[in-house]
């Protein structure tokens, strides 16, 4: 059986014969240590020299605004979803090469949690209300949300810089104390015992616009069974948490999704991300549903035609169609199954980050 990780809307986590490809990049050249505790691990948010040499001034608003200079849209839609992260082709590679025949069965890990949604303090205003697209040719389609749609809004594209390659991922604004959190895969953070740099989440992100601009994180976050094992897809988990904008909290402008944990496997889910390997170009937020199934070994899958560059695309279980609770993401394929999407089964490894993490504020 052959594994590959995708890239959210660049990089999704799927399994491919020859290797398995992540969803995020990671660029530790300027990376600082690392802090971490028995079950997650985290570092400030860096830039790479090339950004660094850009900044213009002091503070949050420069290092902002080189960073929205260094991601233009040229940038954006040339970068590589996380199949290309030499880190994760060879996790992937190792984990298409081991057996699965002995596998424990997966199942809740402890009492079941949950965060609900929350609508932002006020309907933000979007630079542009037209999304224009075309048909896939799989199972997975276009939502068409307008801008500004919760679902649309929530969800966004992640970009990063790793060991010197610009690569994409997607992400979800979850619900926090302290409204500062986008989920993701471990994968689009972290990759080779280094952190990213150059990270950002773009908001309800289509053909190269960012409707609500560039949201650079300030921390970024991921297990630590994950940043020492990238080979460990069960804990594939992680968070950033972003700097504000304009004064604003991303959760507080934009609305945040809710989350849940050892639930039962089986939820009905919707699936969101920007899959960019083909027959996608990850211009555009796609989606996919249905319900999920054992994956054995701490995994979950789901029918998912999504592709390389979804990853960390979050998957909404107890949806109404603009709000839901994130219950798995898009992070994994065998090559030999490219209709099944896994995700890390969300237990007791996501209680743990999100407790750590649910307080700290921009």
């Amino acid at each position: 059986m052959s594994s590959r990780l995708l890239r959210g809307l660049t990089a999704v986590a799927v399994m491919s014969a020859a290797a398995l490809t992540a969803a995020g990049t990671v660029g530790a050249a300027s990376a600082a240590p690392a802090s971490s505790t028995s079950a997650v691990i985290s570092s400030p948010a860096q830039l790479s020299p090339e950004v660094t040499r850009t900044v213009t001034g002091t503070g949050a608003d420069a290092r902002q605004d080189a960073l929205t200079a260094y991601w233009t849209p040229e940038r954006m839609k040339a970068a590589k979803p996380d199949t290309e992260i030499p880190a994760v082709k060879a996790a992937l590679a190792k984990r298409d090469r081991a057996s699965d025949s002995t596998k424990s069965a997966t199942k809740p890990q402890g009492p079941s949690g949950s965060v609900a949604p929350a609508a932002p303090a006020v309907e933000p205003k979007a630079s542009t209300s037209t999304v224009d697209s075309s048909d896939v040719g799989t199972q997975a389609y276009y939502p068409n949300y307008p801008v500004g749609h919760p679902t649309a809004r929530t969800a966004g594209k992640v970009f990063f810089t790793l060991n010197g390659g610009n690569y994409v991922c997607s992400g979800t604004i979850v619900n926090t104390e302290g409204r500062s959190s986008v989920w993701t895969a471990a994968h689009c953070l972290t990759g080779g015992g280094v952190f990213a740099s150059n990270w950002v989440f773009v908001p309800n992100y289509y053909n190269g616009v960012a409707p609500y601009g560039r949201w650079p994180a300030i921390q970024l976050w991921s297990t630590t069974a994950f940043f020492y094992n990238n080979n460990d897809f069960a804990n594939d988990v992680g968070s950033a948490v972003i700097g504000r904008v304009n004064g604003w909290r991303i959760c507080d402008y934009l609305g945040g999704q809710g989350i849940a944990w050892n639930f039962a496997i089986g939820q009905y889910v919707y699936a969101f991300g920007y899959p960019q390997a083909s027959p996608f170009n990850g211009q555009l937020l796609t989606a996919e549903n249905g319900p999920t199934y054992n994956g054995g070994g701490g995994t979950i899958f789901m029918v998912n035609y999504m592709t390389g560059g979804s990853s960390g695309g979050g998957w909404l279980m107890q949806f109404d169609g603009n709000w839901g609770y994130l219950n798995g993401h898009n992070d994994f394929k065998y090559n030999a199954l490219p209709q099944y999407m896994y995700s890390p089964y969300y237990g007791n490894q996501v209680a743990n980050l999100y407790n750590t993490i649910r307080n700290i504020s921009a």
